[in-house]
């Protein structure tokens, strides 16, 4: 039997042994609670990104057959993007939210994903409405709840996607523009020539005579041949547009009632009053309203209705436009045609590309690639957007001016009389129809051939007290001194000279800027004698006034 001091001594080491173990147990229980809270802690700072990504998150499982099964995750912006809701999503499969023509990449995805564990692409994600989204996904093969499963994070790429589409039909241009300006130059003067030969020729019969009829008509088809040109030329490089200020509203509705006359199209108008001022070349955006009016006809066979609006609108850098911030007008054309597919969408405005056929009244689908050239050279922009069987609406964005701009009092005509004017180019025929254009003006003229032969010539009137009161000069010579270097020496002979320069080269920095070359004003090649006529005309007066 063991003393009362043996027991006391057990129990006091029993009660040890408790406290070792309850403080054990506390400590257990205290690493549970923080190893709870740290889960707690990452699952919600887990939860906060998977739904506070910019991109569309979505979960789900792999079957055994390496198929994709439901979604199992999916967050906010997924729903939000795609157009469900999240108990409607968790009801899919990737393949039901794949774009059908992308289902063809499907196995390659599951080959790669087997073979690396995860994969990097660019695909299409259809909406609920049937919109597609051009996305970037980045699926990852991982454990989930002891399951094989995928996490695909996708971003929107439609505005990279429609960067790339317009660098890439950029460089279309560019490549047509190289063509276009090769052959520009040696295609307009063979035009000068022929116009210029036919408008002598119908001033020397009479209007009842057969052949005034048919030069009547052969002037027409050169009119169609001169606007074929001028929108192959609106491709090549440079081409920046000659801008004034003018009642855009007016220019629309002439364009559009022009274009629909005869036809069983009805226009309705929608503009706003207080139209902010744009500066345009009116002949360039007389050609694009033509042209859209044009595709609405041929969208509507059996006729219909044209809606045109135009309005003031504000663009702001977080607009999904290639735009620069600031005013613009925007004018929107909506017919109720039948529609543009949806895989051509993206190609509407590529040089040539056309789902018409190649009848009599079919063009070479230049249309509406000529309205994205000339948009783009007014740093403007024009965008598309169709029903298929129900309407396609094309929208133009024009920079406004945020001052009216100034009226041009209209100028008096200038009585004709003793104007001394010299004239080079080095081709003789344009040089002959150029001096009987200017010698119906009773002008007095003189020709050469190449700029040297102008700056002699020029230098002996001023000295002879007989000074020419205008020159115009040819901008490229084959086989001598052409318009722009001739300008700089006469320029330096007489500061006050007063210069007209001319090319086929129609796009060229020295026509479309003339008066940083020192000229007072430019003709493109073909022109006619009532073009010149005014051009000239208007200079002189200026110059007396």
């Amino acid at each position: 039997m063991k003393d009362q001091s043996g027991t006391n001594q057990e129990l006091m080491q029993e009660l040890s042994f408790l406290r070792q173990k309850l403080a054990q147990v506390e400590q257990s229980e205290s690493r549970r609670k923080q190893t709870e809270e740290a889960l707690q802690d990452s699952e919600a700072r887990y939860r906060h990104l998977f739904e506070f990504i910019n991109d569309a998150v979505l979960v789900h499982f792999i079957g055994e057959d390496g198929q994709p099964s439901r979604f199992v995750e999916v967050n906010n912006i997924a729903c939000q993007r795609l157009g469900y809701t999240r108990k409607e999503l968790l009801q899919l499969t990737p393949i039901d939210i794949a774009a059908p023509d992308k289902n063809s990449e499907l196995p390659e995805i599951r080959k790669k994903l087997q073979s690396h564990g995860h994969t990097l692409l660019e695909t299409v994600h259809l909406t609920k409405d049937g919109r597609r989204v051009p996305v970037e996904s980045n699926i990852r093969l991982f454990n989930y709840n002891g399951q094989l499963a995928a996490m695909s994070i996708s971003r929107d790429i439609t505005i990279r996607k429609q960067m790339e589409e317009d660098l890439q039909r950029a460089h279309k241009l560019e490549s047509l523009g190289v063509l276009a300006g090769g052959i520009a130059h040696d295609f307009n003067n063979l035009m000068m020539a022929v116009q210029g030969y036919m408008d002598l020729a119908l001033l020397g019969l009479a209007p009842n005579n057969k052949v005034h009829k048919y030069l009547g008509s052969a002037q027409q088809c050169m009119a169609q041949a001169k606007e074929l040109t001028g929108r192959l030329i609106t491709f090549s490089m440079g081409g920046f547009p000659f801008r004034k200020s003018c009642d855009i509203a007016e220019l629309v509705r002439d364009a559009v009632h022009r274009t629909i006359k005869g036809e069983d199209v009805k226009a309705t108008f929608d503009f706003t009053d207080d139209l902010w001022p744009t500066e345009i070349d009116e002949q360039q955006m007389k050609q694009v309203f033509y042209n859209l009016t044009t595709n609405a006809l041929e969208a509507m066979p059996q006729g219909g209705a044209l809606t045109v609006r135009a309005g003031n609108v504000e663009i702001q850098g977080g607009d999904a436009l290639p735009l620069k911030e600031g005013p613009y007008l925007r004018i929107i054309f909506v017919d109720e045609g039948i529609g543009i597919p949806e895989e051509h969408l993206a190609k509407v405005f590529d040089p040539y590309f056309t789902t018409k056929g190649m009848g009599a009244q079919k063009g070479m689908g230049l249309g509406l690639s000529v309205c994205y050239s000339v948009l783009k050279k007014h740093q403007g922009h024009i965008t598309v957007d169709s029903r298929p069987g129900k309407e396609t609406t094309l929208t133009l964005y024009l920079p406004a001016q945020v001052e009216q701009a100034t009226a041009i009092d209209p100028q008096k005509s200038l009585s004709t009389g003793a104007v001394r004017v010299l004239i080079m180019d080095d081709e003789i025929h344009i040089r002959e129809i150029e001096r009987a254009y200017l010698e119906m003006l009773s002008y007095e003229v003189e020709d050469v051939k190449d700029g040297q032969e102008a700056i002699d010539a020029y230098k002996k009137a001023l000295h002879s007290g007989t000074p020419f009161d205008l020159v115009i000069l040819d901008l490229t010579v084959r086989h001598g001194l052409g318009g722009q270097l001739a300008m700089e020496r006469l320029l330096k002979i007489d500061p006050e000279v007063i210069a007209i320069i001319a090319s086929g080269y129609v796009d060229d920095p020295v026509i479309e800027h003339y008066g940083d070359y020192g000229f007072r004003g430019a003709l493109k090649k073909p022109f006619n004698g009532e073009e010149m006529k005014n051009l000239v005309e208007n200079i002189l007066q200026r110059k007396n006034t």
